[in-house]
């Protein structure tokens, strides 16, 4: 072979090899390469509630780990929907992300007219952790557990409405069995439809605009029981004002290890409870997907993250981008199937 040959082969060498290279890992080096600038997540929901703090707390410990700033940034409305579409029509490149809570897999069936599809235009990067709901129930009413509850709804479905009725047993009575929740659609509102549906007892919904105009109604007897979030109730239960029934946690909450899980209840089924965690605007690359999720993973768990989220009432759970989108899909089913057939709908 002679110098121009070799030259020549060895060109054509060199050719091939930066093709292959530029052809074989541009997903690779993507990923390699993310983030090289600041990364915004948008919270749709008001500054200073949970799912913003927790957002603040995780997100700040996700920027250490990545050496780039993350920013939050509040675009509350419409159940979350406003901040939600905002980031379904940005870019897929990872540096718009949405921080949701179990909302997001329940509005296609509450909300027919969406400006986005939450299946279709989003997708999961990682869970931050499961919200388990208490069932409490008024400490002026009898029941102090919920095989107790449930008997006495069933055998005096019309006279449990308030202490005065409890009391005045002949007295008619056209009130059912009732629970109160944060308003229609709520996740309190749901957690009330499930369980009504898992123990065959019809409960009448009464719904307030948020959890502090309920807790006096609560408190007096004017309405029977409530699901809300261990954070919130576990005060008023040491209070006395209300008696803890069941969680809907699969294991006993250490803030409250007094308390029967639903499954140790008798109803398994009733495994109500919001949650809260990461997304991507859908065609994500899957690199950047799985650097997120992994980073993400890494700081749910880290101890002292840990401690925050259980302190917030929040199991940490994390994992992979594929395992949560797995799970907001199910999440989805599910609770359309409960909004048919307890015919919620909002006015």
């Amino acid at each position: 072979m002679n110098p121009s040959q070799r030259i020549r082969r060895l060109f054509g060498l060199s050719l091939f090899a930066a093709l292959a290279a530029g052809i074989a890992t541009p997903a690779l080096a993507q990923g390699d390469a993310f983030p090289n600038r600041p990364i915004r997540v948008v919270v749709p929901y008001t500054p200073g509630g949970v799912s913003d703090a927790v957002t603040r707390l995780v997100m700040q410990k996700l920027s250490e780990r990545l050496g780039q700033p993350v920013v939050v940034e509040n675009r509350p409305g419409a159940n979350g929907m406003i901040g939600s579409d905002n980031v379904a029509k940005s870019a897929p490149d990872g540096y718009s992300l949405l921080v949701v809570v179990a909302a997001h897999a329940i509005n296609p069936s509450l909300y027919p007219k969406m400006t986005y599809d939450p299946l279709r235009d989003l997708t999961g990067v990682s869970m931050i952790g499961r919200i388990p709901l208490l069932l409490v129930s008024s400490a002026q009413l009898p029941p102090a557990s919920v095989k107790e509850l449930v008997s006495w709804g069933r055998a005096n479905p019309n006279k449990i409405a308030s202490v005065k009725e409890l009391v005045s047993w002949g007295r008619a009575n056209p009130n059912k069995m009732t629970f109160a929740s944060s308003g229609n659609g709520s996740g309190a509102h749901l957690a009330g439809e499930l369980f009504s549906q898992a123990v065959g007892m019809p409960m009448t919904h009464v719904p307030y605009k948020g959890i502090a105009p309920a807790l006096p109604d609560l408190f007096s007897g004017q309405v029977a029981v409530i699901f809300d979030s261990v954070q919130t109730m576990m005060p008023q239960v040491k209070a006395g004002k209300v008696r803890a029934l069941a969680i809907t946690s699969p294991a006993r909450w250490p803030a409250a290890p007094d308390v029967q899980t639903m499954a140790e209840a008798g109803y398994p089924a009733v495994t109500a409870g919001s949650w809260i965690g990461l997304i991507a605007p859908a065609r994500t690359p899957p690199a950047v997907l799985a650097k997120l999720s992994a980073e993400m993973d890494a700081v749910v768990h880290q101890p002292d993250v840990r401690a925050r989220l259980i302190e917030y009432g929040i199991d940490p759970v994390g994992g992979k981008a594929d395992q949560f989108q797995a799970f907001i899909r199910e999440e989805s089913v599910r609770w359309a199937a409960v909004v048919k057939k307890g015919g919620v709908k909002l006015e």
